[in-house]
């Protein structure tokens, strides 16, 4: 699921995808990268190498060459029959192969300054016992006391060099492979956390996401479903005590706006909301006929008076009790404030009207109320009220007032006035 939302320019998922990516381009380069210059140097190696081989034949070639000459240039001293003729060949055979060696071997690391010497040596050596050229034709007699060595050109094994080039292939590609699986596995490893980091913790914060949403929409209901036990389980837990106080003081505050703190009745505000909702153009219930009822106390403040503020607030909860009982369900009754209640009652063609609940609220004062041990016999003041836009099924007694809260005093003016005989006993 994809998060977006008005406002916000950046994505956390988009972030760390794009992370993702970056880090897997680089491990790709750097392992094409660490590749390539693997292979270039071995290839500088092999090249190396395979330039040493060629000097090592050639060296090889000469020393075999030398060898042979020098024993047959032994033979020569010992005055053993020898062709001179084959000899003096291999001496110009052998002078050719010290030119080529010199045009194998580069001029920057000595090589061939050596070649170079090691001919002039040979030379030198063959002349200084009659051995070079033409002089070995006038050469007589036993010298094997003399006894000369020539010395050769020392080479390095070739098998030694091949078995080296042979094991550098092989390093070539077991790095490799190496390489090959280790980007393999941090491929694995930065998938598996890409979709770790989209389960936990892109998932979760999306969620939350949600609920906020749905909080500010109302949802007062709404929790989140803990799955974790770490830092976001934790945010989680936190995010539902928030919502839960949230809720309780919202409904602590819908409580407050709506309904009367001492007597749990609708409030004025109740009334005028079901009175404003009756009367809207829209609303269905205008072909229903309705009547409000105002009650007030009478000489509540004698009863404050006698028995205190807390005798006048346990009088106007048993009251509200009373009052209560004296509706159906589907009518209303509020307090407006101080010793003043309204009751909204809906007359049907059954002939229950206004009329039926004030004589039900009248017969229900008969009887005492127990206020701090104080007996007490209250009278109220009704008046009725009917919309008079409406077919009535009675003549109605006055008109709709214009504020809800003025009505009690409005409609006691106009209307009928009902009382019972208020008498105290102590």
């Amino acid at each position: 699921m994809t998060l977006t939302g008005p406002g916000r320019a950046r994505s956390l998922r988009r972030e760390w995808a794009r992370a993702f990516a970056i880090m897997l381009v680089l491990l790709l380069v750097s392992a094409v990268a660490t590749i390539v210059g693997v292979r270039n140097v071995v290839g500088q190696v092999r090249e190396t190498a395979h330039r040493l081989h060629v000097e090592s034949v050639t060296v090889a070639g000469l020393r075999t060459a030398l060898v042979a000459h020098e024993e047959v240039g032994h033979q020569l001293l010992s005055g053993k029959a020898v062709d001179r003729a084959a000899y003096v060949q291999q001496q110009h055979e052998l002078a050719a192969r010290f030119d080529d060696a010199v045009n194998v071997f580069p001029a920057t690391n000595g090589l061939r300054a050596t070649v170079v010497e090691a001919r002039r040596s040979w030379q030198s050596g063959l002349m200084t016992f009659g051995l070079w050229g033409d002089e070995v034709q006038a050469l007589h007699g036993d010298h094997s006391a003399e006894n000369p060595t020539y010395g050769a050109l020392e080479a390095p094994s070739l098998e030694a060099m091949d078995r080296g080039l042979a094991h550098g292939g092989d390093l070539e590609r077991m790095l490799i492979i190496a390489l090959a699986a280790l980007f393999g596995l941090a491929l694995a490893v930065t998938v598996y956390f890409r979709r770790r980091m989209v389960t936990d913790l892109m998932r979760p914060v999306a969620s939350m996401r949600q609920g906020v949403l749905k909080l500010q929409a109302g949802e007062y209901q709404y929790r989140l479903e803990v799955t974790r036990r770490d830092e976001l389980g934790e945010l989680t837990e936190a995010f539902n005590g928030m919502a839960d106080a949230l809720h309780d003081s919202h409904r602590t505050l819908t409580l407050r706006a709506a309904f009367d703190s001492l007597t749990g009745l609708p409030n004025c505000a109740s009334l005028t909301e079901r009175l404003t909702a009756s009367f809207s153009p829209d609303s269905g219930r205008r072909a229903w006929q309705e009547s409000v009822l105002f009650i007030d106390i009478d000489d509540f403040k004698d009863v404050n008076d006698s028995l205190g503020h807390e005798g006048g607030d346990e009088l106007l909860r048993q009251l509200a009790g009373r009052l209560s009982g004296c509706v159906r369900a589907h009518d209303m009754v509020a307090r407006l404030g101080g010793d003043e209640f309204a009751v909204v009652v809906v007359e049907d063609d059954a002939g229950f009207t206004a009329a039926t609940i004030a004589e039900r609220i009248l017969a229900a004062l008969t009887d005492p109320f127990i206020v701090n041990g104080t007996s007490l016999v209250v009278s109220v003041s009704i008046g009725v009220a009917s919309d008079s836009s409406k077919p009535a099924m009675r003549p109605s007694c006055c008109a709709l007032p214009t504020s809800p809260c003025t009505w009690p005093k409005a409609a006691a003016r106009t209307a009928t006035r009902s009382t019972t005989p208020r008498r105290t006993t102590t």
